[in-house]
């Protein structure tokens, strides 16, 4: 007589854990006696240990940052489970020049440069209006509108020249000065841009869960009925209980097909499950994930309390990790993912050069409403 069997996806679409004192999702239903055994990877857990049986864990995870592991030595049998990387890992989406359509032509400098840039533009105007003055008093040249000599100093700034009469030693030195640090400060300014446009942004400083949660710009979400519900709620760590406090119900993700389509759309952090990620994103340089990572576990099959059938799929397992498949199968999905780092030209977009086009537009509007006035004060 042959084994049949029925295969289907839980109803709620959920992992299984206690919401308002019920469990849900694939762990109710195998509690229930509505499954025989729930197929994934689920997180084995005290909690969920006490409603289902799990068979011996068939992936294990490291509780930190670490590369998959060596191949066994030849002639040797290993019978624990593969460890992989960290249990749960927190995907962004990658930062593109898009992203900085206001800023993408003043981030080549630090706010503290441009500053000093403004104090060093200002001390050249007051210098040559003062070089100006005192040679007046002299008799020798006609003093310059402090506006003019505003006007000089900025338009060197820019790259223009003047028609401004310096034939005094002491204004052209001023002059020579204000071009030695225009050449200066655009050689640094035109090296980034040119880089940042080529190769993109940088990756945000962020390294771990602390860093997220100190940001209010960022939502933070994991995958609603996921072990990480338990995770969260059980956790007496003081920055996991405060991240699970500020977290909504909208901010909780149905599955992590949807949570990381929020990540590529929003300013969204999802915590999902690293092997999950790495099978279906690590080639795709738009996200990556921190490199910190959280809750590590054993991962398996559960199958109801008191089965029969614990002993016999249990062989199974200890057959498949002793073959050595599971490490195979992982280090043939560690060399999937691209190298993100390497340099790569892109289509500049239209949002990207936008800035530029409206500030000349406004600056061509100011100077249109500055000669007007002038016009109507002469008149």
């Amino acid at each position: 007589m042959q084994p049949r069997s029925t295969c289907y996806r839980v109803k709620d679409g959920q992992w299984g854990a206690v919401v308002d004192g019920h469990w849900t999702g694939m762990l109710r239903e195998v509690k229930d006696g509505e499954a025989d055994i729930g197929v994934g990877p689920l997180g084995i857990t005290l909690k969920r240990t006490s409603i289902v049986d799990f068979l011996f864990g068939i992936i294990a995870s490291e509780p930190t940052d670490q590369t998959p592991n060596k191949p066994p030595k030849p002639h040797t049998k290993d019978l624990t489970p593969p460890k992989q990387n960290p249990s749960f890992r927190i995907a962004l989406r990658r930062p593109s020049n898009e992203d900085y359509m206001w800023s993408v032509y003043t981030k080549q400098f630090d706010v503290g440069v441009w500053v000093f840039v403004l104090f060093v533009i200002a001390g050249l105007v007051l210098c040559l209006y003062f070089v100006s003055c005192v040679f007046v008093a002299a008799g020798q040249v006609k003093v310059i509108p402090l506006s003019d000599c505003a006007l000089t100093v900025i338009g060197i700034f820019c790259g223009q020249g003047s028609t401004l009469p310096s034939r005094s030693s002491a204004a052209r030195t001023v002059v020579i000065t204000a071009l030695l640090l225009q050449v200066v400060t655009l050689s640094y300014y035109t090296s980034n841009m040119v880089s940042a446009l080529t190769v993109g942004p940088r990756l945000p400083p962020y390294k771990d869960l602390g860093d997220i949660h100190a940001q209010s710009s960022i939502t933070f979400g994991i995958i609603n009925g996921s072990r990480n519900t338990d995770d969260f709620t059980d956790s007496k760590n003081p920055l996991h209980q405060s991240v699970w406090r500020r977290m909504k119900e909208d901010d909780l993700a149905i599955t992590a097909t949807q949570g990381m389509e929020r990540v590529y759309e929003e300013k969204y952090a999802l915590m999902l499950w690293g092997i999950y990620f790495q099978v279906n994103y690590a080639h795709d340089c738009r996200v990556f994930t921190l490199p910190k990572g959280y809750f590590p576990t054993y991962t398996s099959f559960a199958i109801t309390k008191g089965s029969p059938l614990v002993p016999v799929l249990n062989k199974l397992v200890l057959d498949i990790i002793s073959s050595g498949f599971l490490r195979k199968w992982w280090q043939e999905l560690s060399n999937k993912g691209n190298d993100c780092n390497a340099l790569e030209t892109v289509p500049i977009e239209l949002k990207t050069v936008l800035t530029p086009f409206l500030l000349l537009i406004f600056g061509i509007f100011v100077a249109l409403v500055i000669k007007m006035k002038i016009q109507n004060l002469s008149d």
